[in-house]
């Protein structure tokens, strides 16, 4: 089974766990989709508590747990706010040059985090020579005018497998986004719950060619 058919997908995040807060659900529930991660600073500018190193390594631990997923953090400490848009453009199409992605997968422009937004506009040049599929997953600190057009039902099962997963990302357990019931909220949604679905993760798709 395959997350909208796609066969091999690139998720950009600003930051290390990102991408995994917004949809490692998604990794563990369609295992058949190839996931490459990509992320674009050690951290905040203002977090000065982690290294590249403790960064590094909780987002590779994060990775090891699903075997669809390959990680790379990119541009050792620089900070996305310093990475001009066509440098970090061409660190991806340089460094990524071995693959090939139907989808790609970015923070939101409705975002309060600026960082993020720096990170959504990278997501229509990567699209701007192939018919790529484009989207948007959900952040802590997305808009709520920011809506959705696309949710992915979770299990339990996923959803424990992503909370074990977000456990990893062991500098960030004091932040109030990774309290228990803060994610239980980020998870749901009023329209889906009253079609069954306790559990969700939250996506804007910008433009579909998937087939």
């Amino acid at each position: 089974m395959k997350f909208l058919n796609s066969i091999t997908t690139l998720c950009i995040g600003a930051h290390p766990d990102d991408v995994e807060y917004g949809m490692a659900g998604v990794f563990s529930k369609w295992t058949d989709t190839d996931f490459v991660v990509l992320v674009m600073s050690d951290g905040g500018d203002w977090d000065k508590t982690t290294s590249y190193n403790d960064r590094k390594k909780e987002n590779e631990n994060v990775w090891d747990m699903f075997p669809n997923v390959t990680g790379l953090l990119g541009n050792n400490q620089d900070f996305v706010k310093d990475q001009p848009e066509d440098d970090m453009i061409n660190f991806i199409e340089t460094n990524l040059s071995d693959y090939y992605f139907d989808t790609i997968v970015t923070t939101p422009q409705e975002d309060s985090h600026f960082e993020h937004r720096m990170i959504n506009h990278l997501g229509p040049a990567l699209c701007r020579r192939d018919s790529k599929t484009l989207i948007e997953y959900r952040t802590p600190s997305t808009l709520n005018h920011w809506i959705p057009n696309h949710f992915e039902p979770l299990e339990p099962y996923n959803y424990e497998v992503k909370k074990a997963a977000l456990r990893k990302f062991t500098s960030q357990q004091k932040a109030p986004y990774f309290t228990d019931k803060t994610l239980d909220s980020f998870h749901h949604n009023f329209q889906c719950s009253k079609k069954g679905y306790q559990i969700v993760e939250s996506f804007k798709i910008i433009e579909s060619f998937l087939k």
